[in-house]
């Protein structure tokens, strides 16, 4: 049977083996296409049917359920630019916390320009007579406004032809790095509400300052901005939380940004076949810790 077949396909020409071949094809085609055909209306049928559920679900929302959800949307709005209250200094303090105390841009930008003309404010007083420092500002920031008081004025003759008044400079308050509150250190230079919250969130981390040149280890605190601070910024040494190097505080060492969890590990494993907590010059001989590492973490050691 198959030997007559293969002799009756070979006695055709080309052409009409080519033709054969074709009408096999669109036969198979012809098969297929049905079934397909089904899948994709019943695919559509679905769809049509989802959408009439969805838009039922949304005829059944009631217009107070509405009301209620866009009432929420706008009082969480209403909270994010609510105004803070804090302590500050206007001969210091920086124009991203007046924006914070609830001044505008343009508020924040004459002040400063204001500031930046003449020498400042000599008392609190003279901040709120401002013509750009509104009535309802000046209740709400009254009590919280401070500056530091002049010394007396001084005259002092020239060639005695006229008198004019010296006043010395504002006395600086001195703060204490390890001690000092968000509100406290936006009274420094170049401190404002943003370097004040990361000051006090690395103290944290680190267990209190020992020098003030670690402000240089936030990120882009810069040396420029270090150097503002000089005579303004001390750190009571005696403030810092040690810890020993055991598996009692491994929790402590692995958050600390001179160990980290690799040498706190290290820290632990070295101290059990001691049996007690390790040193410093022991990690360090043993290549636990390097020797930058060991510089760092001896003030935070016991």
């Amino acid at each position: 049977m198959q030997n007559r077949f293969f002799k009756d396909w070979f006695s055709f020409s080309q052409g009409e083996r080519k033709g054969i071949i074709f009408l096999a094809l669109l036969l198979l085609f012809l098969l297929i296409l049905p079934p397909f055909f089904r899948s994709c209306s019943s695919q559509k049928t679905a769809d049509i049917e989802q959408l009439r559920r969805l838009s039922a679900q949304l005829n059944e929302t009631s217009i107070e359920d509405a009301r209620s959800f866009y009432s929420n949307e706008l009082q969480l709005v209403d909270k994010k630019v609510q105004p803070q209250n804090f302590a500050f200094n206007p001969n210091t303090l920086s124009r991203d916390s007046f924006l914070l105390l609830g001044f505008s841009e343009k508020q924040a930008a004459a002040i400063i320009k204001y500031r930046e003309r003449g020498s400042g404010f000599r008392t609190a007083a003279d901040f709120f007579k401002l013509n750009v420092v509104t009535e309802k500002q000046r209740e709400r920031l009254q009590q919280h406004a401070f500056v530091p008081a002049f010394s007396k004025e001084k005259t002092t003759a020239k060639k005695d032809t006229f008198t004019r008044k010296v006043y010395e400079k504002p006395q600086q308050i001195l703060v204490e790095l390890n001690t000092a509150d968000t509100a406290l250190l936006q009274t420094l230079p170049g401190i404002g509400a943003y370097f004040a919250q990361k000051i006090v969130e690395y103290r944290e981390a680190l267990g209190g300052y020992v020098s003030a040149e670690q402000l240089l280890e936030i990120r882009n605190f810069g040396h420029e901005r270090v150097q503002r601070l000089a005579g303004r910024v001390s750190v009571d040494t005696s403030r810092v939380q040690k810890m020993t190097l055991s598996e009692e505080s491994v929790e402590i060492m692995r958050r600390h940004p001179y160990l980290g969890a690799y040498a706190a590990r290290g820290a632990v494993q070295f101290a059990k076949r001691k049996g007690s907590p390790a040193t410093i010059d022991e990690l360090l001989s043993n290549n636990v810790l390097t020797s930058l590492q060991a510089h760092r973490l001896r003030p935070y050691v016991k």
